[in-house]
């Protein structure tokens, strides 16, 4: 008999096992049936926030065209919010998506952070919140393994199968093999199965090509991670003769890196590089603002410095005589100042995150977890990183919006000396927000060191079965 049928034939008596230790079949139901429910909440959750959202934008963009005619700077400083999109893969992996701000309000002369984080509604967010199809990979499944798998090769049962095992002629490769290959379909199964679940709340928000590419390679991940712990568990399992010694030692592997390490990272990222306040971010920002052009006020330094650089660039001697009105060419110009204030500062807070990421990713060679909670949030659409993306598409919308009414003014000058009014949806018709979009191989070039970390904790995993086996004989 070849290796490979003694692989197959290995395998299929550890299914039968583990199928008639009913108590493990009904923990996988009960984790099965706890994130269809957190599956179905948030179907429901992300329809409710899609329709609200459309709501918002409608309704935002009927109070901003029915400003009717104003001075254009006065629309400025009324403003108006941009709601963030809604995620289709959120509903299998939401990630950061409670924790951020679901809309931003724009406005003139100052860049705002999202607002109304759903975390803030409270109880009423979910009853399980926290608990979704991702979570349950990502923690519970991994315990089922442990538990499914502790005593393939352990224990006085176990081993007195091993021993008639290997005395009909099976090779210690294919036993360890046939109990692997065992445990890893039995977790690509529920790998299925949780995927399937969540796919109806998917399909309802409409998906694209490329999300649904971002699925398959989430599935992909969460494939190689679950066959780490599959790995780690049949090696442990044919290490130790006892069953309890096992069990404790894949239990504290479980513990460390499925709750400590990806609990501990995150704190000692923020105590290395720390985040500002919010307060002390405003407070930073403001201070530089006082400091710099005041565009509304004609004594301000500054303005009177951009006074005299216009009056020299159209040889004039007086602002009457410019070709252009002085109060939008200073509102356009004290623009571009603020936004490049603001814009600073938040790139050395981005910047102060990615830091910190990078702290978390170096904590990945404790714990798999870490490495595949980035690459799902990331192919999810629900990390940061697309976070920032929608904060910067906002900013550029907001930054060509303000200017178009700056604009407006600067080039209708009115010899009366009165302001000019102009109907604001009109002038403003065609500076349109469209929603930013990563490209995959964006998403994907970003999460390489962390699937390459995944792939070194295969083959890790791999190699301690291998070791395993070599041990197996000398110890049965």
């Amino acid at each position: 008999m070849s290796t490979w049928s003694q692989t197959t034939a290995v395998a299929s008596t550890q299914i039968r096992l583990m199928w008639r230790e009913r108590r493990l079949l009904w923990l996988a139901i009960v984790a099965l049936l706890l994130a269809s429910a957190s599956v179905a909440t948030s179907t429901a959750r992300l329809s409710a926030h899609a329709q609200e959202r459309h709501a918002v934008a409608e309704e935002e963009a009927r109070l901003w065209d029915s400003q009717g005619v104003i001075d254009p700077h006065d629309a400025a400083h009324v403003g108006r919010a941009v709601p963030a999109p809604v995620r289709p893969l959120a509903a299998f992996d939401p990630g950061i998506t409670d924790f951020v701000g679901t809309s931003v309000f724009i406005e003139g002369h100052a860049q705002n952070p999202a607002r109304h984080r759903p975390i803030e509604e409270g109880a009423a967010l979910s009853r399980f919140g926290g608990f979704s199809a991702a979570w349950t990979l990502q923690v519970v499944a991994p315990l089922l393994i442990i538990l499914a798998g502790f005593s393939t090769a352990s224990g006085e049962l176990a081993r007195a199968r091993l021993r008639q095992e290997l005395g009909a002629g099976a090779s210690t490769m294919a036993l360890v093999g046939g109990r692997l290959l065992a445990l890893a379909l039995a977790a690509a199964l529920l790998s299925l199965f949780m995927i399937a679940v969540s796919l109806p709340a998917i399909l309802l928000q409409g998906v694209s090509a490329s999300q649904v590419a971002g699925l398959v390679a989430i599935g992909g991940a969460y494939t190689l991670y679950l066959f780490v712990f599959c790995a780690v568990t049949v090696a442990v399992s044919c290490l130790f003769a006892s069953a309890r010694t096992a069990l404790v030692v894949l239990l504290g592997f479980w513990v460390v890196s499925i709750l400590l390490v990806p609990r501990v990272a995150p704190a000692v990222a923020e105590t290395l590089e720390p985040t500002p306040s919010a307060p002390a971010f405003r407070s930073a920002v403001t201070d530089e603002a006082k400091r710099g052009v005041d565009v509304h006020n004609p004594t301000d330094k500054g303005v009177k410095a951009f006074k005299a650089e216009l009056l020299a660039r159209y040889n004039v001697s007086d602002v009457k005589d410019l070709p252009i009105d002085f109060r939008g060419a200073s509102y356009e110009f004290g623009e571009k100042l603020s936004t490049d204030l603001y814009n600073r500062h938040f790139d050395q807070l981005y910047d102060v995150y990615r830091r910190q990421e990078l702290v978390q990713r170096a904590f990945a060679i404790f714990s798999p977890a870490i490495s595949l909670q980035s690459w799902s949030r990331a192919l999810a659409g629900t990390d940061f990183a697309a976070h920032l993306d929608y904060l910067r598409g906002v900013e550029d919308y907001r930054y060509r919006l303000i200017q178009t009414l700056n604009r407006e003014i600067r080039e209708h000058k009115l010899t009366s000396g009165e302001r000019y009014h102009a109907d604001i949806a009109t002038i403003t018709r065609d500076v349109v927000y469209t929603q930013g979009q990563q490209s995959a191989g964006d998403i994907v070039a970003a999460q390489v060191p962390n699937l390459a970390i995944l792939l070194i904790w295969v083959v890790l995993a791999i190699g301690l079965a291998g070791v395993s086996a070599l041990r197996l004989g000398h110890r049965s």
